[in-house]
């Protein structure tokens, strides 16, 4: 009788997992495959594994022959995850309603099968190969955590802390181009003891849709919103933001002094670029960075714009850089060198050669190979394609499955540390819901 056995059956995004299948010795190969689907949309790995002479798989320490990955990845199912077959190019793994986990559905079938398979008319054979089957949920809010809705003057977005009144280090948290509310890493932050305000900035309730609309003003706002939080230490905060939030929080640290105590940058850039929130300070626009349209390259409906930027230092104008010298705090710049969605990696390093220039040594920066634009919490698949609603097109954002998974695991671990050391430590609050259950509540709130 065939065992599948995943534990723990419910864990942190962030967590490690052990998937091991027993009472396999009767055939010779088998398939494990992993799949979820959130909101709609679907995504899914496999791998192909030979039994050890016990009938056993054990996936964080046997070799995948074949499949989405090969070798020995303790999570390769879940970081070589894939947008199923029909799924829309670029399709991108978000979860969007935290209180609630990914549920993965994890399969064991006799034999090799492969995605087309899987998706081929004969479902029948498919079915009758199935040995096993199971779930695990993967969770990014934890049990003793508060999700807060904030709408105050023209603050919008959601303040994740542990229970309790704290008061806890604060971290405001900022995404790029997909607008909205991205409430996904703030939630896991609050595991860590953090209170992680997830702040929206354009496309999200009446705020407005067009990032180029944005002043800096708001963000300023949102700084003291925080200093001015029962829930939070008053003595500065940390700040993150990827893409052109990274931006957005490289700018806030040389308006906001002291009030900023670490700031993360994750594909970012300390230069101001055309129609970003960053430009724009009290309704005074700064000179940017020169475009390059003719470089843009595009194959049916995927776009390489990482030569749209400058990606030579002979292309970049200098007098377009942020007045990095006034920020008061650390600086911590997190870069993949197949960033394919512009030279995040050379901006960041004008950026600390700037500082250098200028006395600082408040800066580090953290450069992966193989690892795309998006690096996200452990264990997240790669997005090495997004697709732009508002362009109707699919804009690479490269990467490589192996070398990302190791960026991300590493950049997360040390991100913690990093705002540990310089916004402060409370107790973390990793316990996750119950299975199966919410297992917590939204506190609507006018704070």
């Amino acid at each position: 009788m065939t065992q599948f056995i995943v534990t723990p059956a419910a864990a942190f995004i962030d967590e490690t997992i052990s998937v091991c299948v027993y009472g396999v010795q009767e055939f010779p190969n088998v398939t494990i495959r992993a799949f979820v689907e959130e909101r709609g949309r679907t995504f899914e790995a496999y791998a192909h594994f030979i039994p050890d002479v016990n009938g056993a798989v054990k996936v964080d320490s046997h070799r995948s022959i074949g499949g989405s990955y090969k070798g020995v990845k303790p999570m390769g199912l879940f970081t070589h995850m894939q947008p199923s077959t029909g799924q829309k190019a670029g399709t991108r793994l978000v979860k969007k309603d935290v209180t609630t986990p990914l549920v993965f559905h994890l399969t064991v079938y006799k034999g090799f099968l492969s995605t087309e398979d899987f998706y081929s008319n004969n479902i029948e054979s498919v079915t009758q190969s199935v040995l096993g089957k199971t779930t695990v949920e993967r969770w990014y809010m934890g049990k003793d955590v508060d999700r807060i809705e904030v709408r105050s003057g023209n603050i919008r977005g959601t303040l994740f802390k542990p229970k309790g009144n704290g008061p806890f280090p604060g971290i405001i948290d900022l995404f790029g181009a997909a607008g909205g509310n991205i409430e996904f890493r703030s939630s896991l932050f609050a595991t860590y003891g953090f209170a992680s305000l997830s702040l929206a900035y354009f496309a999200y309730e009446d705020l407005v849709t067009d990032p180029n609309e944005v002043d800096m003003v708001y963000f300023e706002e949102a700084v003291d919103w925080m200093l001015n939080n029962p829930f939070v230490m008053d003595s500065g905060i940390g700040v993150i933001g990827v893409s052109s939030g990274g931006q957005a929080v490289l700018k806030l640290s040389t308006i906001c002094g002291l009030k900023i105590k670490a700031c993360v940058c994750i594909s970012g850039t300390p230069f101001y670029t055309p129609n970003e929130p960053a430009r724009l300070y009290k309704g005074k626009e700064s000179t940017c960075l020169n475009i390059f349209l003719d470089r843009v390259i595009r194959e049916d409906d995927i776009v390489d714009v990482s030569r749209y930027w400058p990606y030579k230092r002979e292309d970049i104008d200098y007098t377009t850089i942020m007045n990095l010298e006034d920020a008061t705090c650390q600086f911590l710049f997190i870069n993949g060198l197949d960033d394919k969605s512009w030279s995040s990696d050379l901006f960041s390093k004008l950026g600390c050669e700037y500082l250098k220039e200028h006395g600082k040594d408040n800066w580090k920066i953290l450069s992966y190979p193989g690892a795309g634009h998006l690096i996200e919490p452990p264990y997240a698949p790669l997005c090495s394609l997004c697709y732009y609603k508002s362009l109707g097109l699919v804009i690479k954002y490269g990467g490589n499955p192996d070398e990302h998974s190791v960026a991300q695991e590493d950049s997360w671990e040390k991100m913690l540390a990093f705002f540990k050391e310089h916004v402060g430590a409370s107790d973390p609050v990793r316990s996750v819901p119950s299975i199966g259950g919410i297992g917590v509540i939204t506190q609507q709130s006018k704070l």
